[in-house]
């Protein structure tokens, strides 16, 4: 099902947007490209449903198309990857505020283009996954959140084929001279239970990887599953896996590693380095940096 689909963010919730992306501007990680664009004009009646928490109380409210675009949304452009940086206030009023009150920042959801996301978005319900937000134009979805956080704890968001105009500003960021020629890969995710959390995933009609690419730890029981063009690595950390065993307690399961992939690793590894990130653990094949102070999420680096 997900074999089309096109990547378009990684989405973060956090409290200081600036804070945020000054971070990750200043240790040479990502650029700061402004909020994301305009969607196409379209005339009518536009429909906003969001869960007021992370278990329901849905509200709708109705609006007439054409209003200021007033955004809050900052973005980083790591590598070929759009991290979309979002404020919010922790605490009850939406779901995703909620979800930053019981965490702190980070990433919780993944959003993808597809060519038909009615088609998509209904396989999902009918798998058990509440819409907990869904924007429509007209009655046609722009953009929704699917619940998919029982195992992983990621939510997956959906968007219709992107306009021309918003591939030409993702074409620009990439174009930019301070962005890295970094190939993102995908994420990795502790999680408690490896069998539930695959079976999972394949249950929801993405495939598991059957020769994965060796981008995780040595000894660390860990499975992949390819979710549109990305990799979700799933892994059960240990106490012989401090790093990771440490992020499992104390935020629990979900996105934890950016993975991206570089021709060559010691010069990718000396550039941060040389910015005063922290290198985490390394070796010939990739290396794992600490960039937590803001966002909660490592940067892991890939040899190709």
């Amino acid at each position: 099902m997900s074999a089309n689909w096109i990547l378009n963010h990684l989405g973060m919730m956090v409290t200081n947007r600036n804070a945020t992306l000054n971070h990750f501007q200043s240790l040479g990680v990502g650029v700061s490209v402004g909020p994301q664009p305009l969607l196409p004009y379209e005339e009518g009646e536009g429909e906003l449903m969001f869960f007021q928490s992370l278990d329901g109380n849905p509200i709708t409210n109705k609006y007439k198309t054409g209003g200021p675009h007033n955004f809050r949304d900052g973005n980083s452009q790591i590598g070929d990857c759009q991290l979309e940086i979002y404020p919010m206030k922790p605490g009850p009023g939406m779901f995703i505020s909620e979800y930053l009150e019981k965490k702190g920042s980070g990433i919780n959801h993944i959003a993808f283009n597809t060519d038909d996301i009615e088609r998509d978005t209904k396989f999902f319900t009918e798998k058990g996954c509440q819409l907990v937000f869904n924007v429509s134009v007209n009655g046609k979805t722009i953009e929704n959140y699917l619940d998919t956080r029982k195992y992983g704890d990621v939510m997956i968001s959906l968007r219709p084929t992107s306009s021309a105009w918003e591939n030409k500003w993702k074409e620009n960021n990439l174009n930019h001279p301070l962005t890295n020629n970094w190939n993102f890969l995908g994420v990795g995710i502790p999680i408690k239970d490896l069998k539930n959390t695959s079976d999972y995933y394949l249950d929801l009609g993405f495939s598991e990887i059957p020769n994965p690419k060796k981008i995780n730890y040595p000894n660390l029981q860990s499975n992949q599953v390819k979710v549109g063009p990305i990799i979700f690595e799933f892994f059960e950390p240990s106490e012989s896996h401090p790093i990771h065993n440490e992020i499992l307690i104390e935020r629990g399961e979900g996105i934890s590693d950016l993975v991206f992939l570089v021709d060559d690793l010691e010069v990718e590894k000396s550039k941060l380095l040389n910015r005063g990130t922290i290198l985490l653990d390394s070796n010939e094949t990739f290396a794992i940096f600490d960039t937590r102070k803001e966002g909660n999420t490592l940067i892991r680096l890939v040899s190709k």
